[in-house]
């Protein structure tokens, strides 16, 4: 589905070196395999206006991905915060199943879509509700992250697990505004995904 706001470039008219981004976009939810965090194909189609951004954006999470510190289940908890602090659409849908798939129970991730965590303190291990404190301070107000937060931080994290996750869920932050700001549309295979977990009544 296409946004109302850019065209999107489908991939018969994208550049011949984007083809093989395109091709992992397009596996989405194929055989049950869900795709990494940044092969998201509306996305993809928006940032295909500039081939050389898309690259290097593409290049910062196969950074991530090539050499993980943090448990993945803890770092789709954090985007999860992030997109619901910033009502981003689009990033729930898509990382609500990637969160589940990853390790987080439905109603851990039906707390976050409710805006209902901190409600939950009994869902959350030490290391989750450390994860989602930190994610929200920095989607809120990162200069206001205490010294007391981040002695905790340091008592479960060393200091390039702390680099990663102040990397992944400020650039979340990030593509909750360029998701926002575009009118991105969920794409239907993501949709289904999210309509199954069954998080909304």
């Amino acid at each position: 589905m296409n946004t109302d706001r850019v065209r999107q470039i489908e991939s018969d008219d994208a550049p011949a070196e984007l083809a093989a981004i395109y091709d992992r976009a397009d596996s989405a939810l194929q055989d049950g395999q869900l795709p990494g965090p940044t092969l998201f194909g509306n996305q993809i189609r928006a940032l295909a206006h500039h081939p050389a951004l898309l690259q290097a954006l593409i290049d910062v999470y196969e950074a991530f991905a090539t050499s993980p510190s943090v448990e993945r289940k803890l770092t789709e908890l954090g985007v999860l915060i992030c997109s619901r602090v910033n009502a981003c659409d689009y990033c729930l849908q898509h990382h609500a199943p990637l969160a589940q798939a990853s390790g987080l129970s439905r109603e851990q991730c039906r707390h976050i879509q409710l805006g209902a965590w901190t409600e939950s303190r009994d869902l959350w291990s030490e290391q989750e509700w450390l994860v989602i404190r930190y994610a929200e301070q920095i989607t809120r107000e990162p200069q206001k992250i205490s010294d007391e937060l981040f002695a905790e931080l340091r008592k479960h994290f060393d200091d390039r697990q702390i680099i990663d996750m102040t990397m992944r869920f400020a650039l979340c932050s990030a593509w909750n505004k360029f998701n926002d700001a575009l009118a991105l549309n969920t794409e239907l295979a993501f949709r289904h995904a999210y309509a199954d977990l069954m998080l909304e009544d």
